[in-house]
């Protein structure tokens, strides 16, 4: 009989599973926002059945047994049933099974309804559960798993590396952390009017952060987690058994989007009830054009690039690239992607395959299981393929994809010994990666599709990728005789120029060759075009290299003494075209000019002068072919003995208290009178006349103040 019912129970379950959300249940949060929303939400969901903490065991048939007839368990790979150990103590992975309280039971000092709420208990190896302890949900770097023969820890425990949070903490799974967000974020709703009197722990901080409960690091990871993980078929035929057990729903897994009022991203703005409430009017993006370069703006080491305006534009990004002895190959470049967005230094731990525009150069890469990483992206998981697909392209029947990649290589350095599959619809090539970042090119022909997908071969077989080139045509044809890496910090033969706000840029200090350059541009809401058409221009050695001539500029009054002043210019050719500069300095209408050669800064401080004496001055720069360029001429007149009174150390024409202070200030931070920076006169500053600097001037300076002489 009992087999009977259970069989009636779980069919209702599985047929529960493709229904809808009752109707009107979310009926009374539309059109809140903020806290007056999660108060709502609590309202409808906080009634339900309570159900004894026995029962789970029985729930659990119900609400977490996987197509294979073992219960889907978070925290481990073991296969586990209701028939298992149902142990309270394990010293092994595999030994036994728990109920999970996956918000811990000592955070909100084990009260009811809580203990026994079935969204937030799961059954989980014992052990695991064990070693999980009550340390909150976190990322971390290296951290320990626990294995026993083929039964392994899914997960990690060890010290924070979120930052924010510095404890212990245990980081879930990829494959569950959106399903833990949600729990969480179930629970602080449900339970919204006793957060206040929890315990709490470094996860919450009702104290700073009220209603919202959870501590500002966790907010941050919780939601980045909702986000890359999205709701599973797992998590929605869970709802739909936990609400018929347990009679209330996880708004959070009916609308996902609900987070975004409350702790996220339309913080302030009222839920209207529909998932797809985005008002921001779609931005036009259109792809810039390059223009030929202009004849009469190229030398024999600079071109100028021009290129047509387009609407809703930040910045452009501009890419020069040598192609070596000025051969030409007919492969076009479609698309160049290197990443950009993503700042991480070590392996991420949230798949962001659902926010991809955010970490790379082009818009529309689309993925499963992909993670930032140092220099790139990770792809794959220890038990999942993962891959990229490229933006639609407008490819050809022949395409290259020029690609830089590595195997996956642990805290240990054991390889995962990663082979890349690089696909363009039916037909792909798989290349074997090895464990050094390296650089790829596969030419596929017969292509069919409009996209490029670059997949993982299996689980646990995860790679690194730092850069992907997609061409039509065959690179090959004349790959030895062509650079094509796009770099971030550009040489004599290869630039990427970002953040240009003009549609023209000046490239200089190139070496002679042949070079293509195309651009594109970076939108408002900070993503990009795909590169534009290509332009080809070619700088011929006519012996000359590009300079400017040096501009001097005013002399600084804060500079100008009774006996220097401080030359100060400007020079916009490139600095290692420049050799040195010479600085001239004579008495006004002179020709007596004195010489200061080999400076190598743009600026020098002239001194040994005669006071209330106007002098002029101009600087020559000297360049690595030996030509030479001459400044304007500037005039600069001295100070007088008399205006300099001994003691005005701030040259306000008088010498009282501030001074003291002033050279106070110039004694703590160990200045000279010949300090590059903030000058004083001999006059001003040496108080005693020792010429040195010192606390016996500030003792000296004070006696001048308090006599009034």
């Amino acid at each position: 009989m009992k087999k009977i019912i259970s069989s009636i129970i779980m069919a209702l379950v599985c047929l529960s599973s493709l229904a809808d959300i009752p109707s009107g249940y979310y009926d009374n949060a539309i059109g809140k926002h903020d806290e007056a929303l999660m108060t709502a939400l609590e309202g409808i969901i906080y009634s339900h059945t309570e159900l004894t903490y026995a029962y789970m065991w029985t729930a659990f048939d119900y609400t977490d047994v996987g197509d294979d007839g073992y219960y889907i368990d978070m925290y481990s790979n073991c296969k586990y049933n209701n028939q298992s150990d149902h142990t309270s103590g394990a010293s092994y992975v595999g030994q036994g099974i728990n109920r999970e309280h996956s918000f811990p039971k000592s955070w909100y000092n084990s009260q009811t309804p809580t203990y026994t709420d079935l969204f937030m208990l799961v059954p989980t190896d014992a052990y695991v559960n064990q070693q999980r302890s009550n340390y909150p949900y976190g990322v971390c770097s290296g951290g320990e798993t626990y294995t026993n023969g083929n039964y392994t820890m899914l997960g990690k425990i060890g010290t924070s590396t979120y930052n924010g949070y510095t404890d212990k903490v245990f980081e879930p799974d990829d494959e569950y952390k959106g399903d833990f967000a949600r729990i969480y974020f179930y629970i602080v709703t449900c339970y919204k009017s006793s957060v206040s009197s929890w315990k709490g722990s470094g996860q919450l901080d009702y104290s700073s952060n009220g209603y919202k409960a959870f501590s500002d690091w966790s907010i941050q990871m919780l939601m980045e987690w909702h986000r890359a993980d999205p709701v599973s078929d797992k998590e929605k035929n869970r709802q739909e058994a936990t609400y018929k057990l347990q009679g209330n729903r996880n708004p959070f897994v009916d609308h996902p989007e609900l987070a975004e009022y409350i702790w996220g991203t339309k913080q302030g703005d009222s839920w209207t009830g529909d998932d797809d409430d985005d008002d921001d009017p779609e931005l036009t993006k259109e792809v810039p054009v390059i223009y030929a370069a202009d004849t009469t703006a190229v030398t024999s080491s600079s071109f100028r690039a021009d290129w047509t305006p387009v609407d809703n534009v930040s910045s452009y990004t501009l890419y020069v690239n040598r192609i070596a002895n000025g051969e030409d190959t007919d492969a076009t470049l479609l698309l160049s992607e290197g990443f950009g967005g993503v700042t991480a230094t070590s392996d991420g731990s949230s798949d962001i395959s659902s926010s991809l525009d955010n970490y790379c150069d082009v818009e529309g890469w689309t993925g499963y299981k992909v993670y930032v990483a140092n220099g790139g992206v990770k792809v794959g998981t220890s038990s999942a393929v993962g891959y990229l697909t490229s933006p639609t392209l407008s490819l050809g029947s022949t395409v290259s994809v020029v690609f830089s990649a590595a195997s996956w290589v642990n805290a240990k350095s054991v390889s995962d010994g990663s082979s890349i599959v690089v696909s363009c619809g039916d037909v792909s090539e798989t290349v074997t990666l090895t464990d050094a970042a390296a650089s790829y090119t596969v030419v596929l022909t017969g292509c069919t599709d409009s996209n490029i997908k670059l997949s993982t071969t299996a689980g646990k077989k995860r790679l690194y990728l730092y850069s992907v080139n997609i061409y039509n045509g065959d690179v090959t044809a004349s790959a030895s005789n062509m650079l094509r890496a796009v770099v971030e910090e550009g040489d004599s033969t290869t630039r990427t120029i970002s953040g240009i706000t003009d549609t023209c840029y000046t490239v200089q200090a190139l070496e002679t060759g042949t070079y293509e350059y195309m651009v594109k541009a970076i939108y408002t809401d900070g993503t990009a075009s795909v590169w534009s058409n290509v332009e080809h221009v070619t700088l011929v050695d006519d012996g000359s290299i590009d300079t400017y001539a040096p501009v001097m500029l005013a002399a600084d009054s804060s500079y100008i003494t009774d006996s220097s002043f401080r030359a100060e210019w400007t020079d916009e050719t490139s600095q290692q075209l420049v050799t040195s500069y010479t600085l001239y300095v004579a008495e006004l209408g002179s020709d007596s000019y004195v010489e200061v050669m080999g400076i190598t800064d743009k600026y020098y401080d002239v001194e040994g002068l005669t006071a209330s004496t106007t002098y002029q001055y101009y600087v020559v720069a000297t360049y690595t072919d030996g030509s030479t360029a001459q400044s304007n001429i500037m005039t600069v007149t001295l100070l007088s003995d008399e205006h300099t009174l001994k003691g005005d150390v701030n040259h306000d024409g008088t010498v009282n208290i501030s001074d003291v202070t002033k050279l106070i200030d110039r004694v703590l931070a160990g200045k000279s009178i010949d300090s590059d920076s903030d000058r004083c006169c001999d006059t001003c500053c040496d108080v005693n006349g020792d010429n040195v600097i010192n606390i016996s001037d500030v003792t000296a300076l004070i006696d001048i103040v308090i006599s009034g002489d």
